[in-house]
């Protein structure tokens, strides 16, 4: 997983083009990463696949640079899920736990360093020491900030090379089969890619926890808490869910026994209403009486308690996840990572003219100067002031419009135009 696929169109290139992916080849290659080129031809087109790996070398450097975390001793971690504490609690078998084979180990950790990697466990271990998502984040640092053209023009990283059109794609590969014989293997045997699939990616699995260690180990540490979030939010809403129908049948209960809805909908009372515009006629009380019973259906008493209850719910749902949250970075290694560990963007580096020392940390950093601040500043202050412009510019349009179709059919004279003029004004709002 330490490798990245570049998707390359033979047809369609131009010079320039060529140019720039000869350079950034020669960049890659300056930078120790790993090459090996996999040609698909078809009738139409050829493709040409550029596969890359970090060697351990690579590795090691950039994972002291990016402030990596490396393990130093197994741990024993359990976390449990509210509702598998509750169900244990009330001795209540629990249909939502599942067995996931292959369950991730969790490590004390702390930032690896070169010097002291014979420390580390697993140092030995050269081909497994760096899990999949650190080896994609180092090679997609170097993708990030090598170099295809002229700097000062900020032809810098794989992500404006796809821009421009010199490369059609870049992704990590997976690791092994996904499915495969999945049935005929011991479930010890299974892959982590296969694991996920039967134990995590299957409509059977709705119901159950999710592994989301095993999602951690092979997505990340991002990925993972997006899916811890989804899940507890899913849960979170089965009560407001519960609560929500009770008021709503209620409220289906209540239509019946409306008073006001009953008066409106007995049509042996002629209540004449008066026209709605110069040009109506006058219509009877119950021709709404679909929308008073809609109206009895969501205005009772009950939505009055559900608002209440939502209210609480927001705010109690929001203080759990705040401790769910905490749980997981704390378990996970990622604690203050943005003010601790998180480096800048690779391009920022890449582009940045100077190093500076931080006065805080005392750590130097990359540094741009106030004169090429205020430029760029400038220049981001034109486009927005543009793009204001242009909105005033369309909303001063718009009013005008609405003024000269107005007054243009008011004065044809026409009844049917003059009672049109205020829907043509709210279709313009």
């Amino acid at each position: 997983m330490e490798r990245e696929d570049i998707e390359v169109p033979l047809e369609g290139g131009d010079e320039k083009q060529d140019k720039w992916r000869k350079k950034f080849v020669l960049n890659l290659q300056k930078a120790g990463l790993l090459m090996e080129e996999e040609v698909m031809k078809s009738e139409k087109k050829h493709i040409h696949y550029l596969k890359l790996s970090a060697p351990w070398d690579v590795l090691v450097y950039y994972a002291e640079e990016l402030c990596m975390r490396a393990p130093l001793q197994a741990r024993p971690v359990t976390i449990e899920n509210w509702s598998e504490r509750l169900l244990g609690q009330l001795n209540i078998p629990n249909i939502l736990h599942q067995d996931v084979p292959n369950k991730p180990l969790s490590y004390y950790t702390c930032l690896f360093r070169k010097s002291k990697i014979s420390r580390f466990l697993g140092s030995e271990n050269r081909d497994a020491y760096f899990s999949t998502t650190q080896r994609q984040r180092i090679v997609y640092e170097i993708l990030a900030k090598t170099v295809y053209g002229k700097r000062k023009r900020a032809e810098i990283g794989i992500d404006r090379l796809m821009n421009e059109g010199a490369y059609s794609a870049a992704f990590p590969l997976h690791e092994g089969p996904y499915d495969g014989a999945t049935s005929s293997l011991l479930p010890e045997k299974l892959n982590a890619r296969q694991v996920l699939y039967s134990y995590w990616a299957h409509w059977g699995c709705w119901f159950h926890y999710q592994p989301l260690d095993h999602i951690r180990e092979y997505f990340g540490e991002k990925i993972a808490i997006y899916f811890a979030w989804l899940g507890f939010y899913t849960g979170w809403l089965l009560p407001s869910a519960l609560v929500g129908t009770l008021v709503f049948l209620s409220g289906l209960k209540s239509m019946s026994s409306n008073i006001p809805a009953k008066e409106i909908c007995n049509r042996s009372h002629n209540y004449l209403m008066c026209p709605l515009c110069d040009a109506c006629t006058v219509w009877n009380l119950s021709d709404i009486c679909f929308m008073a019973k809609m109206g009895s259906l969501f205005d009772h008493p009950g939505t009055v308690f559900f608002s209440i209850f939502m209210s609480f719910w927001a705010v109690t749902f929001l203080e759990y996840w705040k401790r769910k949250n905490a749980t997981l970075a704390h378990f996970w290694d990622c604690m203050d990572f943005q003010e601790e560990e998180e480096k800048p963007r690779p391009e920022f580096v890449a582009m940045a003219p100077a190093m500076e020392k931080n006065p805080i940390t005392g750590v130097k950093e990359p540094y741009f100067p106030g004169k090429d601040r205020l430029s760029r500043i400038i220049t981001g202050s034109m486009v927005i002031i543009l793009m204001l412009s242009v909105v005033m510019i369309f909303l001063v349009t718009v009013i005008m419009y609405r003024g000269i179709v107005s007054v243009v059919m008011y004065k044809t004279g026409n009844a049917v135009l003059m009672t049109q003029v205020c829907i043509v004004q709210m279709s313009t709002k």
